[in-house]
């Protein structure tokens, strides 16, 4: 009678497949989050979310490339800044003034490859921090194309807001648009223009669109590693990255407020 072999570990295993379609994947992430992220760990895939969100970015940076008044947003910038403040001291008016117009075309065109680049490079940064940290602290062992499609799909959140912006900078004055804060979902609308970069960049932190994502990447990562992550854990992992990182940001915010 012949015996049954069992293949060697690693060996002519059959490949995961995905339980979820991609545009399932793409509603489930943000209305049922728990099991989209299982099927994401089994057969993990990022283009999806990842063209969702690039096509949101520069479809609201596109908007605001031609709607918002960038030579009045460079000048009080440029006002906010002490180092460029200083610089422009004593240099004549008409030379002022043509800096600040050449300063806010390039503002304006980088708008275009922002919203081509912005989340792709933010993606990378952000899986490769989140990786480690869940790595070294949690134990978790995850792979970088799995965090990565995991934050893809965890970010999608941003899409909706890009959306909610693009309709704002389309019924709004464009002298009251703020191309760094056009849906004010954050403690930093609630400061006067005048406030320090400081505090605008921990005010901006306190975002009502990030919160969703940081639940999301929380809920993410323990489904990659359910054995050693908890939600709470996860949770924390992910407050403790956003603070330091927030903790950088704002004190390069402070050297030049």
């Amino acid at each position: 009678m012949p015996v049954a072999i069992s293949p060697e570990p690693g060996q002519n295993q059959p490949e995961p497949v995905a339980q979820i379609g991609a545009m399932g994947r793409v509603i489930g992430a943000v209305a049922s989050p728990k099991a989209t992220f299982e099927d994401v760990v089994r057969k993990p895939s990022w283009v999806i979310p990842m063209l969702i969100l690039i096509l949101g970015s520069l479809g609201l940076n596109s908007v605001l490339a031609s709607r918002v008044d960038w030579v009045t947003f460079t000048q009080q910038s440029l006002e906010k800044n002490k180092f460029t403040a200083r610089r422009f001291e004593g240099v004549p008016a008409d030379q002022r003034e043509k800096a600040i117009e050449q300063q806010a075309m390039i503002g304006k065109y980088m708008r275009y490859v922002r919203g081509v680049l912005g989340y792709p490079l933010l993606a990378i940064i952000g899986t490769a921090i989140y990786m480690l940290a869940f790595n070294l602290v949690g134990g978790a062992n995850i792979r970088f194309s799995t965090a990565f499609a995991l934050g893809s799909f965890a970010h999608l959140p941003l899409f909706l807001k890009d959306l909610l912006g693009i309709v704002i900078a389309l019924l709004k004055d464009p002298s009251g648009i703020n191309p760094e804060n056009v849906v004010a979902s954050n403690a930093a609308a609630l400061l006067d223009p005048s406030a320090p970069l400081w505090q605008q960049a921990l005010g901006a932190t306190i975002d009502v669109f990030s919160v969703w994502c940081w639940i999301l990447v929380a809920i993410a990562f323990t489904a990659a590693s359910p054995r050693k992550l908890t939600f709470g854990k996860s949770l924390g992992i992910v407050i403790g990255v956003t603070a330091l990182l927030t903790l950088i940001g704002v004190g390069i915010a402070g050297a030049f407020s």
